[in-house]
């Protein structure tokens, strides 16, 4: 007796939470670069069939391959054989089909949710009309007639239908064809039968042992009466038309049409159910149908694409279509929001007369660049996000100019109009001006600037306040007097220890709420008149000026009612705009190299863009995925942006110029991976280089930029190889491959390290030939500043 011996059974232990999100994770990378043992064949598989697809339709005709790596068939050539099949079988398919001798269709995505809801809707009417019509016919509610796919029990038949063949031995051999056909004849659906023997039928009719009709073989139809052609049932109690005498009609099948109860389905209701010729064809929904979008002549007639438009897996282009209504997005909201800039390559004038903080009218002019692009203003760009590296960095030249403004504030004080119209914060020889242009008026011999002084303190016209070691103001205050505000006046913030307001005008707050000044009480005349002007910023660059507000309108700056003093406002904050800093005197705008690939400079600018992402972004992404690509894009934007703001800091930058030259790279990877599979590559690289170099002149118009094209294409190339899987220098290897994912990495996180270094440890300021490879001025304001100038020869900056 020999005892069974049993493998004692292990308990293996479950894994945690934290354990399976990491195994996913790492199964999830390694599938993300091709590095899956399990997944390689199959991914690498279908990543040559997409490359072959973007190859034919990219870059022209492929070399013909004999066809040894398609392990998968076509769904049409699985359909005939499916077709061949059946019409070998003989006019019928057998009882049972083992599913593994047929061959599969592949898995097809769903129908679209219109094409399934309009085949709802169409199978209801049909069915609604088809029940009336039967309703109208039979007379019966709902249409349900008496008929039946297998006849009953009672059914009269004729009786050599079901008649035992005779089986002696000398006549077995003779009749066993004959004993075979007319026991497979079906018989023909009759209306015929009686109630009594509804109760004691089945699904297959049979003849019960020891009946009458198992005997005689005849049906019980002897209660009814024919009359004129016609039976009347007693028992149904209904007139009944004659039985149809039906024909063994044979349809194009070979088929008996009329042979409908026990028979095997028809081949044309087995052709219609595997018939898929109406499924919806890739990339053609309702929409492709109505504008009847169809594929390339060229790319129907190639062989390769043929055998491979029935198993489109390509990625969908998520993140082309994001990007570029984003983009188209943003730019009709910019314009309608700000409007349209002066069109040409030249600076174009503005003039105007304008209500002056004298209280008197002048003729203003200034200039502004052009925008060919048909778009915004630069001032305007940089406030919806531009790259600008005054906003992303504190900017020592632009500080500096900030600090003067400061220094000669200081130095200011109110001057008030005697007449009683009002008061304006100014230095001492600005409030004299007006004392000048009386003095023009009148006959007063004029010697030199020492008696223009004293005969313009002779008319008073206006008087100005300044507290000094002579004069001193409340509390011994030196700095002062500031026209509407001082801290004696002032109630939030208020004076008081241990937050007084320090003897520096420069640092004093803007008072939110003030004591009611008595006027021309207590010599506080800075306090009882009405002032009349106000900080102004004006320009890019975060000129401020004291000014009334017809002046700032018309010069397009930026009014502030609520101070009296510059440095109360930050005008940079201003130009700025977006997320205001967190300390207003170090700009943080860091996310402008994001912000920037989703604005263009105008209408033009924008199509440019529209066309790229279109022709080239839109085809690559359906072979690399959204997230490749994504990245790609992104990355080699930011680097890009981010170069251009060290070498090129003042002049703001709009459009994805970076992203697309990493998208450029990224088709170059994939077509010099593709070189043996193509027909004419070298015509294929002249192409591509041709398109590079128009783009690259493209970058030396204002507002696209170069710097952002060539560090663009370097982040993209490495970016490719990293990410992009089954690409390599030389054979495919996994190891190399794995070797060169880190050495890409590795390489884009040094080079945006350095270039993070570049930008805010140790910037560059001056670089005068650097813009030469930005913008060539061909005429004299090709390239001219992008800020307002109230001189045309004078650059503030």
């Amino acid at each position: 007796m020999t005892t069974a011996t049993t493998k004692p059974h292990t308990l293996s232990r479950s894994m945690s939470r934290k354990e399976q999100v990491k195994a996913y994770m790492k199964k999830e990378t390694r599938e993300f670069f091709g590095l899956d043992d399990t997944s390689e064949a199959n991914q690498r598989q279908r990543w040559q069939e997409k490359r072959k697809r973007l190859a034919s339709r990219k870059y022209g005709q492929l070399k013909d391959q004999p066809n040894t790596t398609h392990h998968t068939q076509s769904f049409t050539s699985d359909f005939h054989a499916l077709q061949e099949l059946q019409e070998g079988l003989g006019g019928g398919l057998p009882d049972s089909i083992d599913g593994a001798s047929l061959p599969q269709p592949p898995h097809r995505g769903k129908d679209s949710v219109a094409k399934m809801t309009w085949d709802g809707l169409s199978f209801v009417v049909s069915t609604v009309a088809k029940r009336r019509a039967k309703s109208q016919i039979s007379g019966t509610a709902g249409g349900r007639s008496k008929s039946r796919s297998y006849a009953p029990s009672s059914m009269s038949v004729a009786d050599d239908v079901f008649d035992e063949p005779d089986v002696s031995p000398t006549t077995t051999a003779t009749t066993t064809t004959t004993t075979t056909a007319a026991t497979m004849r079906p018989t023909p659906p009759v209306d015929h039968y009686t109630m009594e023997s509804l109760s004691d039928e089945v699904f297959f009719d049979s003849k019960v042992a020891g009946s009458p009709d198992a005997v005689t073989g005849t049906a019980s139809y002897d209660s009814s009466k024919e009359v004129g052609g016609a039976r009347y049932h007693p028992s149904v109690q209904e007139w009944q038309r004659p039985a149809v005498q039906v024909s063994d009609s044979v349809d194009a099948s070979g088929r008996s049409s009329a042979h409908i109860g026990r028979s095997r389905i028809w081949n044309r209701i087995l052709d219609s159910c595997f018939d898929n010729s109406d499924r919806r064809q890739y990339g053609r929904g309702i929409m492709g149908r109505i504008f009847r979008r169809t594929f390339k002549e060229s790319v129907k007639k190639d062989k390769d694409v043929k055998k491979q438009l029935d198993e489109m897996n390509d990625y969908r282009p998520y993140f082309t279509w994001w990007v570029t209504t984003v983009q188209v997005f943003i730019l009709l909201l910019s314009i309608m929001c700000y409007g349209l800039a002066p069109q040409g390559f030249t600076l174009k004038q503005q003039s105007g007369q304008v209500l002056m903080a004298s209280l008197s009218i002048q003729t203003v002019d200034y200039w502004e660049p052009s925008n060919f692009w048909i778009g915004p203003r630069a001032a305007d760009l940089i406030h919806l996000g531009a790259k600008f590296a005054p906003c992303m960095r504190k900017d020592e030249k632009i500080f500096r100019h900030v600090e003067e403004q400061r220094r000669a504030e200081r130095e200011t004080g109110c001057c008030i109009r005697n007449d009683d119209s009002g008061c304006v914060q100014s230095s001492r020889r600005e409030c004299s001006e007006c004392n000048y242009r009386v003095l023009e008026k009148l006959t007063v011999p004029v010697v030199s600037e020492v008696n223009i002084e004293e005969a313009a303190e002779h008319t008073r016209l206006s008087v100005w306040k300044k507290w000094s070691e002579l004069a001193k103001g409340p509390d011994g205050r030196l700095s002062g007097s500031v026209c509407g505000q001082d801290p004696n006046y002032c109630k939030e913030p208020a004076s008081v220890p241990p937050h007084e307001w320090p003897d520096d005008i420069t640092r004093w707050p803007i008072c939110r709420k003030r004591i009611a000044a008595v006027k021309k009480i207590h010599a506080a005349e800075h306090m009882a008149c009405e002032v009349i002007g106000h900080p102004c910023c004006i320009g890019i660059h975060g000129e401020c000026r004291i000014t009334t507000r017809e002046y700032c309108n018309f010069v397009r700056g930026y009014f502030h009612e609520e101070a009296t003093l510059c440095s109360q406002v930050s005008c940079l904050n201003n130009v700025c705009g977006m997320i205001p800093f967190h300390n207003p005197d170090v700009p943080d705008q860091f996310y402008r190299l994001w912000t920037s690939l989703f604005i263009h400079a105008g209408v033009l600018h924008l199509l440019i863009s529209v066309v790229l992402q279109y022709y080239l972004m839109r085809d690559v992404e359906k072979l690399a995925g959204p997230v490749r690509i994504g990245v790609i894009y992104i990355v080699s934007g930011i680097a890009g942006n981010l170069a251009s703001a060290i070498f090129v800091p003042y002049r703001a930058e709009v459009g994805p110029s970076g992203s697309q030259f990493g998208l450029l790279a990224c088709v170059f990877v994939e077509f010099i991976n593709s070189w043996q599979m193509m027909r004419n590559p070298w015509r294929v690289l002249a192409k591509l280089v041709v398109m590079t170099l128009t783009f690259f002149l493209v970058g030396l118009l204002p507002w696209v930029d170069n710097y952002a094209h060539i560090f663009g294409f370097i982040f993209g190339f490495l970016l490719s190889y990293a990410l992009l899987p089954f690409v390599s220098f030389g054979p495919y290897d996994k190891r190399r491959k794995v070797l060169l994912i880190w050495v890409c990495l590795v390489a884009v996180v040094v080079m945006l390290t350095a270039l993070i270094i570049l930008f805010y440890v140790t910037p560059i300021y001056e670089c005068k030939i650097c813009e030469y490879l930005n913008c060539i001025p061909l005429t004299r304001d090709f390239c001219a500043e992008q800020n307002i100038n109230f001189n045309k020869k004078l650059d503030i900056i």
